[in-house]
């Protein structure tokens, strides 16, 4: 997904500039403060951002030369949805609003894969890293994680078992079931099993309106964006 610096455990000073378009360091607006000069120098924030106001933002005013400071001990109390349809319909459209400001950043029309990258004294998943940049007739962004792994491997193996081929489909079944059980034991504790089941329960239903959200979104731009996920 784009960096969300406040879910990385990174250290409090200056953050990365920003460098690689559409991923880059950025602030919640939940919990942020910027100052007024910076505001004026970028124009503010964009109305035309149904989501990622707050990344396309992060994005100009560290482009425009100013800094991006992370403070870890500046808390805020943020009240999320209470009802679990609330709460689809929140990451749904979070990733509705961001092919707009994929195409905004991203440049010319291009195929883009991504894989979770990481970033140097820093242990925890931090931002994207881009395996393929393929010139293309329309704007795309994939993002290959295990969540997507998994899927594919299922439509092949659907794919495999409709043409007859058993070598496809073995293969294929293997693939979903590393995948599968690769994004299912993330943060998974055998001391607390059940909660750990729930916890995968609702990050995967977040997962998937994410990811769907973003597709119906980038149609709309007339764009391919396959989202990333909260969990690599």
């Amino acid at each position: 997904m784009i960096i969300d610096i406040t879910r990385c455990n990174c250290d409090p000073g200056y953050l990365p500039k920003a460098t690689q378009g559409f991923f880059n360091p950025f602030f919640a607006g939940a919990n942020m403060a910027v100052r007024r000069q910076a505001l004026e120098a970028t124009g503010g924030f964009d109305p035309k951002c149904q989501t990622g106001e707050d990344v396309d933002l992060s994005i100009r005013i560290s482009r425009a030369g100013w800094e991006l400071w992370y403070e870890p001990a500046a808390v805020v109390n943020h009240r999320d949805p209470h009802t679990f349809r609330k709460m689809l319909g929140q990451w749904f459209g979070y990733g509705f609003g961001h092919p707009y400001v994929y195409k905004k950043h991203v440049g010319r029309p291009r195929l883009q894969f991504y894989l979770p990258g990481s970033i140097t004294g820093n242990s925890r998943p931090y931002g994207a890293r881009c395996v393929a940049d393929l010139p293309f007739p329309f704007y795309g962004v994939v993002f290959l994680s295990a969540y997507h792994l998994f899927h594919f491997a299922l439509l092949v193996l659907l794919a495999g078992v409709a043409a007859g081929s058993p070598v496809l489909s073995l293969i294929a079944a293997g693939v979903a079931l590393a995948a599968g059980l690769s994004y299912a034991t993330i943060r998974f504790s055998w001391r607390r099993p059940l909660r750990s089941i729930g916890m995968f329960c609702l990050r995967y239903s977040c997962d998937t309106a994410f990811v769907w959200g973003a597709l119906l979104g980038g149609l709309r731009h007339r764009a391919l964006f396959l989202e990333a996920t909260r969990t690599r």
